[in-house]
């Protein structure tokens, strides 16, 4: 468990001043303890995960031309792999013969639990600052709390967050409302891409402008080392900027936001990831992972994110679309598109939404044509208040999930994911 970084909140408590300077018209208030938390138990039927997948020899044979060992050879030369290189036979490769493992059947419902603590600290000191701390403990995978914390100081000069795993573009981007939908099978991005690699290691630190004209501007920056004052991280310090907008027409409200990141490698080359990827290949255990070595599905290199959404609300609906995009100077590209609509009505929060996300994969086929995983999603979601803090949910999604590795095997595979939960929260 990562430790609370209280040392950059003494910094900020013990700025030298007489009592005297102290502003006569503000006074400092105590410190603030909030303490919340949810619990959530859903029951969930789920249709279309288990499907027979590609064989080895087929799949082999269809991307290499196998006669020999000559063959294989000049077909990876020719994707784009070094002089030289090569792969076993297929007689050596070992696929899962379905998603869910052999004589496995789905059987429903199934039941999720999720529960989680929230911790909120916030104080405001006599020069007018206010400081905030926020911690969620999820009770359910304590691993991930690591991620979970933040530490803000604000004032007129607008506000700065540190906080584990984030960046401006994710802290201003809009518009997403309808992706990001519980599914039935594995799909090709778990909605929009917010953050690139560069800030994976270490604490990130965003700094919000004050609002100008309903202008609002983020900076993020990410030291990208391991906390310890080592400079061993995959990636130099990386720099995002994020924007938002707000405005009325008439009764309309128009909000934008989005932003953009830069990540630069520090030990990727073209020749590293190629290295990489042949062993995945030589190692794979499925079509899908053959396919990820041998074309390419990771990131590597270089990597700049964009992503730009909008929110237009009127009356009761909220119409969103937003749209992100990740491209890697040596791995693959990963676009994300989406659709939302929603309405409260009689009490009850109806969202649809649609979303497209497609991998463009590092290297094309031996015939130049393009490898592309894609998924679409159609997702419905009402949330009913039943009482103070509890909620009655229901979420219904279709996915249908086209890899280019089951295109000997299943094809595009369609899936069916409908939830029941009860959400107390206090």
């Amino acid at each position: 468990m990562r430790k609370i970084p209280v040392i950059f909140s003494t910094i900020l408590l013990s700025t030298y001043a007489h009592a005297g300077d102290a502003p006569t018209d503000i006074e400092s208030n105590g410190v603030s303890l909030n303490v919340g938390g949810e619990v959530m138990v859903e029951a969930i039927a789920i249709e279309g995960r288990c499907q027979t997948q590609a064989s080895p020899a087929d799949v082999f044979a269809n991307e290499l031309t196998d006669t020999n060992a000559g063959t294989i050879t000049t077909d990876l030369v020719s994707i784009g792999f070094a002089a030289g290189s090569t792969l076993t036979d297929d007689a050596t490769y070992t696929f899962e013969e379905s998603l869910c493992g052999v004589n496995v059947d789905e059987k429903f419902p199934q039941f999720e639990f999720s529960k989680e603590l929230t911790f909120d600290m916030s104080a405001t000191m006599f020069n007018g600052l206010d400081i905030s701390f926020k911690d969620t403990l999820n009770l359910a995978d304590i691993d991930a709390e690591e991620n979970s914390f933040e530490l803000s100081l604000g004032g007129a000069f607008g506000s700065i967050q540190i906080k584990d795993s984030a960046s401006a573009v994710d802290s201003m981007l809009v518009g997403t409302a309808g992706s990001g939908a519980d599914t039935a099978i594995d799909v090709t991005s778990d909605g929009h891409v917010t953050s690139t690699s560069g800030n994976d290691d270490g604490l990130s630190l965003i700094y919000f402008t004050p609002s100008f004209g309903g202008m609002d501007l983020a900076f993020g920056y990410n030291k990208n080392t391991d906390n310890l004052g080592l400079d061993n991280s995959e990636f130099n310090d990386t720099y995002s900027v994020g924007f938002g907008y707000e405005t009325y027409i008439g009764d309309v409200v128009l909000s934008l936001g989005g932003g953009f990141e830069k990540a630069i490698s520090d030990t990727d080359t073209d020749a590293n990831c190629l290295t990489t990827d042949l062993s995945t290949a030589e190692n794979a255990t499925s079509a899908d992972g053959f396919f990820d070595g041998l074309y390419g599905s990771s990131r590597c290199g270089n990597e700049t994110l964009s992503a730009i959404g909008a929110d237009i609300g009127f009356g009761d609906y909220t119409l969103s679309s937003a749209f992100s995009n990740l491209d890697t100077t040596d791995g693959s590209d990963m676009s994300v598109w989406s659709l939302g609509v929603a309405r409260t009505y009689n009490e009850i929060d109806y969202t649809i939404g649609y979303t497209q996300e497609t991998l463009s994969y590092a290297r094309d086929k031996t015939s130049g044509a393009e490898v592309e995983d894609q998924s679409t999603i159609l997702m419905l979601e009402a949330v009913k208040p039943l009482g103070d803090g509890v909620d009655l949910g229901l979420n219904i999604s279709n996915t249908e999930v086209d890899n280019a590795s089951e295109e000997l095997g299943n094809g595009p595979q369609d899936a069916w994911r409908a939830g029941v939960s009860v959400t107390l929260g206090f």
